[in-house]
């Protein structure tokens, strides 16, 4: 319980303040939500340049940027140091200060909306930037949107916290975060509303759609204001140069096969990894340590076997970025690496980078898994392209078209948010020309994905700890109704001094199964129960001896009419009780109903039924 002087209590104090000015001026309550949207996405576009920044800084630092070599400066034994530094550096933030922070994140986020109602500790957002940008910024291969994510959902959680909204909107307000980081990092804000709704709420309706997409768009416009600029990540040289013909539409199914098959490859392999480093018995700090010593062999193998250059850091370190840009036909940041990408060396780049993302992330690391889900969807979209090209089967074929296509499938195999990997593609390239292609091949990608592996690479994580966030997702159906829509009217209240002999009297004459408990000052009680009575009866002899008050149970709360049902089931699931009382909202003295577990339910049937 929060003190009375507390942060918390003043921001419900400044929160209950604005909500009657906001109905004075003759808004709604939920108007409250919206101006806190606006908040959430205006500190997440901050923290998310701040991120940014902080990931350059340590790039910069370790590997040089366009003015500078840094440490690195073709010193080949580095590559195995300094990813190991710092891993180290990752594993003691990560083990001492929020321990949240390993890994690529969004699970951890929707962890916290299944089981602790969107909370998420606010030390969680510093201490993911930090071990992130170590992680990248040293040549962990991992991506920026994982930790992004995770720092803006924990902005909207601490925001939802320090005004102590309702704890049935703490998840809308954690979306808001997420799709704030979506937005700012890639450009992307039709991408992050999508992402956040298809991820993490499941849910489209306008209480939640509003306070998401202004969330979105205004993280969008901070960062582009303090950027200077809001241009697309990968921009196409040639706009138009591809023209869809209905005859490939073939190939776009076998590349949706093997992009599904890549995914899931993935996915098996990262979950293979992260099982290993847990049954390594080593300190945690460690681990991260061990999993960056053998990116850092793998970066060896590149410069040296593969021809990597060896000026810049190797093409499967980092975000993988300018690789990407390669195949998709970009233009090129100065200093890319000249690796020839021939059809051999684009599927060793795949399993290597599938290999260094495991080996990252599984091992500790910090970092987001959508970035080398682009890189590995770029990889196999390019090669498939150029062994289409070299058999000169279609004419006008356009390799850097299919490794467009292959990013956006492979990334909704991956994470299962179809419409989300489409636009995110289409905003972070602005090259409108191969949407249907995308969407086709999409499809197919995840279609097959969802046969070979049902969960996603967010939720196997979740399911492997026994949390199943489909079935908190549906409850969703639930917050969209109140207690008083499904409430019944009817019940009766006995004194707690009442003999039971009367209390069973009345069950016979009035058909009633539980009694709501009061003692004279009409102050609630308890409820007595019908199993209660009926194991009463057992001892007939008894019974002229008890009073209500001695068999109710006095751990059973009551219930508001304004309560949403996602919040009423998770009581009943907590308790051994098949009806709650009702209480006015106006008096605690007046109880207005009674709420059933099986009105409950049958309610909730019927809500499936109609999204069906």
């Amino acid at each position: 319980m929060p003190e009375i002087n507390s942060p918390m209590r003043r921001g419900g104090r400044l929160r209950h303040q604005f909500v009657r000015l906001l109905k004075r001026l003759g808004y709604r309550e939920e108007t409250f939500l919206v101006l806190l949207a606006c908040l959430i996405g205006t500190l997440t576009g901050l923290g998310s340049v701040g991120f940014t920044k902080l990931i350059h800084l340590a790039h910069d630092f370790c590997y040089g940027g366009v003015h500078h070599s840094g440490l690195y400066g073709g010193r080949t034994w580095l590559l195995l140091i300094l990813p190991a530094a710092g891993a180290l550096l990752v594993g003691f933030i990560t083990y001492y200060f929020a321990r949240e922070a390993r890994g690529h994140g969004v699970p951890e986020v929707m962890d916290a909306i299944a089981r602790r109602n969107g909370v998420i500790r606010p030390r969680v957002a510093l201490a993911k930037a930090v071990s992130s940008a170590l992680t990248i910024g040293s040549g962990g291969s991992a991506g920026m949107e994982g930790p992004i994510i995770q720092i803006g959902s924990a902005i909207g959680s601490a925001a939802g916290q320090f005004f102590q909204v309702v704890k049935h909107n703490m998840p809308v307000l954690v979306g808001c975060g997420a799709a704030a980081g979506i937005s700012a990092i890639f450009h992307a804000p039709i991408a992050g509303v999508l992402f956040a709704l298809e991820i993490f709420l499941r849910e489209l309706n306008f209480k939640t759609f509003s306070p998401v997409l202004l969330a979105s768009v205004l993280s969008s416009v901070v960062t582009s204001a303090l950027l200077g600029s809001n241009e697309a990540i990968f921009p196409i040289l040639s706009q138009s140069a591809y023209r869809f013909q209905w005859y490939e539409l073939g190939n776009y199914v076998v590349l949706g096969l093997l992009c599904a098959a890549a995914a899931v490859f993935f996915i098996r392999l990262l979950y293979a990894l992260e099982d290993l480093f847990a049954w390594i018995n080593v300190h945690h700090i460690i681990k991260p340590v061990l999993g960056a010593l053998c990116l850092g062999l793998i970066g060896l193998f590149t410069v040296y076997v593969m021809g990597d250059t060896r000026l810049r850091e190797p093409a499967i370190f980092g975000n993988g970025y300018p690789l990407i840009g390669r195949c998709i036909g970009a233009s090129l940041p100065e200093g890319t690496s000249a690796l020839p990408l021939s059809v051999g060396v684009l599927v060793l780049l795949f399993f290597l980078k599938a290999l260094a993302t495991g080996l990252t992330l599984g091992s500790g690391g910090s970092g987001g898994v959508f970035a080398p889900s682009l890189f590995l969807g770029a990889v196999v979209g390019y090669a498939f392209g150029l062994s289409l090209e070299h058999w000169g089967i279609f004419p006008q074929l356009s390799p850097a078209t299919y490794a467009l296509v292959g990013m956006a499938s492979v990334v909704a195999a991956t994470t299962h948010g179809p419409m989300a990997a489409i636009v995110i593609v289409f905003e972070m390239t602005r090259s409108y020309h191969v949407i249907l292609p995308v969407m086709f091949s999409t499809t197919v990608a995840l279609a097959v994905a969802q046969l070979l592996c049902r969960d996603s690479i967010y939720t196997l994580k979740l399911r492997r700890r026994g949390v199943h966030f489909e079935t908190r997702a549906n409850t969703a159906l639930l917050r969209r109704l109140t207690v008083q829509r499904v409430m019944q009217p009817r019940c009766t209240l006995v004194y707690d001094d009442t003999p039971l002999q009367e209390v069973m009297q009345k069950a016979v004459d009035m058909e009633l199964a539980d009694f709501i408990v009061v003692n004279h000052a009409q102050k609630y009680y308890g409820l007595l129960v019908a199993r209660d009575l009926r194991t009463a009866l057992l001892q007939p002899e008894s019974v002229p001896l008890l009073v209500a008050g001695e068999l109710a149970r006095t751990n059973i709360p009551t219930v508001l009419p304004d309560e949403t049902l996602d919040t009423i089931l998770d009581k009943f699931a907590r308790l051994d009780v098949n009806s709650l009382p009702v209480q006015s909202s106006h008096d605690e003295h007046t109880f207005v109903g009674m709420i059933t577990r099986t009105a409950l339910m049958r309610r909730y049937q019927q809500e499936l039924e109609k999204v069906r």
